[in-house]
């Protein structure tokens, strides 16, 4: 039941003293965090935990949940400007928001993305707690096969969204898939196409990847090329844009909603992540807005509800880490690290013994976003800047940045090797027309996609589960629809012609 004056009592003490200070230096650290590549919330989290020995449970889960709420803007930021997400949830946002920054439109891509992320955030949150009853048991009717067909969704997505043909995404997607088998088998054990190198006993680390793929590939691009972020020929002033993407956002708000209903669902999906979220509310918008030939070439809609779904999605992951003990996502897992620590039992019983804390987490995470909104759209004209700045000047810092965060992921020089050929294969890719963003999401999602389809296997059902379990059999039908919908609205279009032509 809630409890109303509890409520109240908590959100006053994080806007009392400290409360307010763990507030403000928990969001500032983590969109610092987020928006540098290679770092994340859950690092902030990480980081942050020690500091929190011998602190009460409840200013300890605002300084934590205040560090990661605000992180996911943060990694909008190099998402918009760079082509490099600073987390990888953030990868649907480079579809649109980078094209957006080449056309001059930077600071109206940072703007909605922070009016997103902060719509999204309080939506995601409020949808959690009044949907609780219903998506407990949804949650807990997930199995093997669910998560196959999640992944598989996900990689069909990218596939008919990302940049070249759908066969050229879907090949590229399952060019990831196949990297991702590197390693040891998650089943038995027996390590497979290491070709006698230690490095690849774990497989590839998929951070250093999206350095190569994205960031040093994008910016050697514009190195060979000379030329700035923004097109040259474009005089874009960035005076007014602030307020054109809070404005464009909240004209969107259905949008805004449908997208952090979308975000909320999949977070509260332990093991999926916020990158199917991300794609997922992507192809959403693609599907529902009108006029959606602009997507994928600079649409404003496609970052605002990645973005959205974003930081919907931690709403979402809430629900199985406090209600069953179960982490929602990586974060979560140090959430409930932190909880242990802190002699914090979750389950059931939380909401009984520990409810003060519950509702610390709903309103830090609420607070984050607010306070990333603000300093968000305060920077976002000077942060644009950026676009306008010839390459020469700064690419060879963000190599050096990218090389460097590679490094410190895990001390390992092995780690630089793969940025740097993941960067040649990202130079490629982009000339002939693949999708970058394919392969990344097939070695993202590969692992969880092979670990559920053999586990299926395993089972009483085998391949018939994927049709005779109902949810199943609907992610089944819905991946269908999408990876063939393209054909349909292609032959539609020419019958029309043809007949026109008649």
């Amino acid at each position: 039941m809630f409890d109303f004056e509890l409520f109240a009592a908590t959100f006053g003490a994080m806007l009392g003293w400290p409360g307010v200070f763990y507030l403000l230096s928990g969001s500032v650290i983590g969109m610092v965090f987020g928006a540098i590549p290679g770092l994340s919330g859950t690092t902030a989290i990480v980081v942050l935990i020690p500091m929190t020995f011998g602190m009460d449970p409840v200013p300890a889960m605002l300084w934590l949940a205040s560090a990661y709420g605000a992180s996911t803007y943060g990694g909008a930021i190099p998402a918009i400007l760079i082509n490099t997400p600073g987390e990888p949830p953030n990868a649907a946002t480079i579809i649109d928001g980078y094209p957006m920054a080449r056309k001059g439109q930077a600071g109206i891509a940072l703007a909605a993305a922070a009016t997103a992320s902060t719509l999204g955030g309080v939506i995601g949150l409020l949808i959690t707690f009044l949907m609780i009853p219903v998506l407990s048991r949804v949650v807990m009717a997930f199995s093997y096969q669910e998560f196959f067909m999640m992944a598989l969704l996900g990689l069909c997505v990218i596939a008919v969204v990302g940049e070249g043909t759908l066969l050229k995404g879907l090949a590229a997607g399952g060019l990831g898939v196949m990297l991702s088998f590197i390693g040891y088998d998650p089943l038995t054990s027996v390590l497979r196409y290491t070709f006698g190198i230690e490095y690849l006993w774990d497989g590839i680390a998929v951070v250093p990847a999206i350095f190569g793929l994205l960031a040093v590939a994008e910016i050697t691009d514009l190195l060979v090329e000379q030329k700035t972020i923004m097109e040259p020929d474009l005089e874009e002033s960035q005076d007014g844009q602030v307020w054109e993407g809070i404005k464009v956002t909240l004209r969107n708000l259905p949008l805004v909603v449908r997208s952090s209903a979308v975000g909320t669902f999949v977070g509260a999906i332990p093991g999926v992540g916020g990158t199917v979220a991300g794609f997922m509310a992507y192809m959403q918008a693609k599907q529902t807005c009108k006029d959606s030939e602009g997507f994928g070439k600079g649409d404003v809609r496609g970052v605002i509800a990645p973005e959205a779904a974003n930081d919907a999605k931690e709403g979402g992951a809430l629900l199985p880490t406090l209600a069953f003990g179960i982490p929602g996502s990586s974060a979560m897992a140090v959430f409930l690290g932190a909880l242990t620590l802190h002699g914090v039992d979750t389950g059931q019983d939380i909401f009984v013994t520990n409810l003060d804390v519950v509702y610390m987490l709903i309103v830090a995470l609420l607070g984050s976003h607010m306070v990333a909104a603000v300093f968000g759209l305060s920077l976002a004209k000077k942060v644009a800047i950026l676009t306008r700045i010839r390459p020469a000047l700064y690419g060879p810092a963000i190599f050096v940045v990218c090389l460097i965060g590679a490094f410190a992921l895990r001390n390992s020089f092995g780690d630089v090797v793969v940025t740097i050929l993941f960067g040649i294969l990202g130079v490629e890719l982009r000339k002939f027309g693949y999708s970058r963003i394919a392969l990344i999401l097939g070695l993202l999602l590969g692992a969880m996609a092979e670990t559920s389809f053999r586990q299926s296997l395993m089972t009483d059902r085998g391949l018939a589960g994927f049709v005779t379990r109902p949810i199943s059999l609907a992610l089944l039908v819905l991946t269908a629809v999408i990876v063939f919908a393209p054909y349909v609205k292609t032959y539609r279009q020419r019958r029309r012609k043809l007949v026109g032509e008649a």
